[in-house]
């Protein structure tokens, strides 16, 4: 199992750039006035940043008003491909239901904006580096597939705690908790998906969620299977939880939720000191050099940047599901 727990599953990025946060700034400019309109739109941009490079990235944005504020997004990356070292065939869709414009709203919808860039980011990184990690690919696009076919609460409750538990979308909701802190503003989504993770429950199954659990482990399986193409990786495969019968997989995930809940507390707790150390102490550095003149802005982004590449980027003490 070697193979497996030292591959860094599901830790899609080798660390988020700043570049991330100055291409959300650019598209936000362009579609800035549509959002505050409740105007439908799209737009897209050609990313040339020297560490994240997409061609022709489209956004799409749809309004639709309802009794309460809410925004949800997706990545297309399953038919994406790298060509001339720039990701092809990628789009962004943002669907917003809206009850009430406020600047509360906005802003977390820029976040949701915000979170799909640094998948797109992570992505990139993988087909760019040739390092693509089927289980992560497999198990994040397949569960939304996977849904419409569990009927049972209890298989929607795993489907929820699998989601949450990917560490590539832990590692995107640390950097989303991050933009608010800097910005004095709350993010509670990662703390009430460590709340949704640290509460997991094994309960006695009926035969239908027995049987729903056992098609989400195959599914799984098989499209891990499909992805990879080395025999080591796929001997593994056979004798990971995936391929393990219900009892033992839900116990195995027990252990592993355990791991991930501890990462996200230190994770959190090593943001909000930050924070607070740039509250109350002075941000002067004697390890960089910067040529005059310079925008003091420069600094603040290096300083981001080394912050998030040296600690948000990885889940290294989790072995991997």
């Amino acid at each position: 199992m070697n193979y497996i727990l030292n591959y860094l599953n599901f830790n899609e990025s080798k660390g988020i750039s700043n570049s991330c946060e100055l291409i959300l700034y650019k598209i936000w400019k362009n579609i800035d006035s549509d959002i505050n309109n409740n105007k439908d739109g799209s737009f897209n941009i050609d990313i040339n940043e020297k560490d994240f490079k997409v061609k022709n990235l489209i956004i799409n944005y749809n309004f639709l008003i309802d009794s309460e504020n809410r925004c949800d997004a997706i990545s297309h990356l399953e038919k994406s491909f790298i060509d001339k070292n720039h990701l092809n065939n990628v789009f962004i869709d943002i669907k917003i239901r809206i009850n009430k414009i406020d600047d509360e709203f906005i802003y977390y919808i820029k976040s949701v904006l915000f979170h799909e860039i640094l998948h797109i980011f992570q992505h990139y990184n993988i087909k760019n580096d040739n390092k693509f990690r089927p289980e992560s690919f497999s198990i994040g696009s397949i569960l939304p597939q996977i849904r419409p076919i569990i009927k049972s609460i209890y298989g929607n409750y795993i489907l929820d705690i699998l989601y949450y538990s990917l560490s590539h979308e832990l590692s995107a909701q640390l950097h989303q908790y991050y933009f608010y802190k800097k910005n004095n503003k709350d993010y509670k989504r990662i703390k009430d998906i460590k709340d949704l993770l640290f509460k997991f429950k094994i309960k006695q199954l009926d035969k239908i969620e027995y049987k729903e659990i056992e098609t989400i482990k195959n599914h799984i399986l098989n499209s891990i299977k499909y992805y990879s193409n080395n025999k080591n990786y796929i001997k593994d495969i056979e004798i990971s939880l995936w391929n393990n019968d219900v009892e033992l997989f839900l116990d195995k995930l027990s252990d592993i939720l355990k791991y991930k809940v501890k990462w996200i507390d230190k994770k959190i707790k090593l943001i909000d000191k930050k924070i607070h150390n740039e509250l109350n102490e002075s941000n002067i550095r004697y390890d960089i050099t910067i040529s005059l003149p310079t925008n003091w802005d420069d600094i603040e982004r290096y300083n981001i940047d080394n912050f998030i590449k040296n600690n948000l980027n990885d889940c290294k003490i989790i072995q991997g599901i």
